[in-house]
């Protein structure tokens, strides 16, 4: 017989319950640009427009510049001003500080000046800087003068001015009084009769002399053979002692130092012997 094996029975599976019911999806909107009229954009417009005005407007006030005159080197006191001694330089000044200085349209109204005081390259000038009294009238001199006879020189330097003048018939003794050749030390009479002039001793070159004392140089030229002049401004009464060193063999030049008050010290003696050339 055989065996029958008892079937298997298979469970159902259960039935899901039912769902709930959904909702109904809202209507779709359509996404429109905003207007003009939007309050959003109108105010964001005028922050952007707000800020454009501001940023020009400190932008302008930054950059409002202005050129003045400045000194164009290192110019001592007493220094009269030549056009060369000036140039400009741009800069915002303050309303109430920018009354003090010189526009740079006014530069040539300060040629022919004279400091008062020191001023350093470019330094703006006020009228504070310049001698307000009246200047003594001066003359533009020139010399000749051999190489290794002057020092180095910067245009606005003070010279004292030597000639050696020789020996000669007329007697050494009128060096110094403007006799002989025409070459007078300013001062030297007085000097003689304090004893300060010494008498060339018999048998030397001739007598230095000073026919200069502390006269500003303006400029260099050079010359052939080995010479070269120098460009002096000297007051009136002393331009006839420049003319007449230039016709000198030989002329020596003495850079003056000044000292912590800007002097310069006395002439000293206006003549002494000399020894050749």
């Amino acid at each position: 017989m055989t065996d029958l094996t008892p079937a298997v029975a298979v469970s159902e599976k259960p039935a899901a319950p039912p769902s709930p019911p959904t909702a109904p999806s809202p209507p779709a909107r359509r996404l429109t640009p905003p207007r003009w009229r939007d309050s959003r954009l109108l105010v964001g417009v005028l922050l952007v427009l707000v800020s454009v005005v501001v940023g020009a407007r400190l932008f302008a006030t930054a950059d409002r510049s202005q050129n003045w005159v400045v000194a164009a080197a290192d110019l001592p006191a007493g220094h009269v001003v030549v056009a060369a001694d000036l140039t400009t330089a741009s800069a915002h000044l303050r309303s109430t500080t920018a009354a003090r200085y010189f526009p740079g349209e006014r530069r040539s109204e300060l040629v022919g000046a004279t400091l008062a005081r020191p001023v350093s390259a470019g330094e703006l000038l006020s009228g504070a800087d310049f001698v307000l009294d009246d200047v003594r009238p001066t003359r533009l001199v020139s010399i000749v003068v051999k190489d290794g006879r002057a020092p180095a020189l910067t245009p606005g330097d003070h010279v004292d001015i030597f000639v050696l003048q020789r020996s000669g018939p007329a007697g050494v003794g009128a060096a110094g009084a403007g006799t002989g050749t025409g070459v007078g030390a300013p001062g030297a009479s007085a000097a003689q009769a304090t004893g300060q002039v010494p008498v060339a001793q018999s048998g030397s070159a001739g007598t230095e002399v000073l026919v200069l004392h502390d006269v500003e140089f303006i400029a260099r030229t050079t010359l052939a053979a080995g010479s070269y002049a120098l460009t002096l401004r000297v007051p009136v009464e002393l331009a006839i002692n420049a003319v007449a060193a230039s016709q000198s063999e030989r002329v020596d030049v003495v850079k003056l130092e000044r000292g912590s008050r800007g002097e310069v010290g006395g002439p000293g003696p206006s003549a002494v012997p000399g020894f050749g050339q």
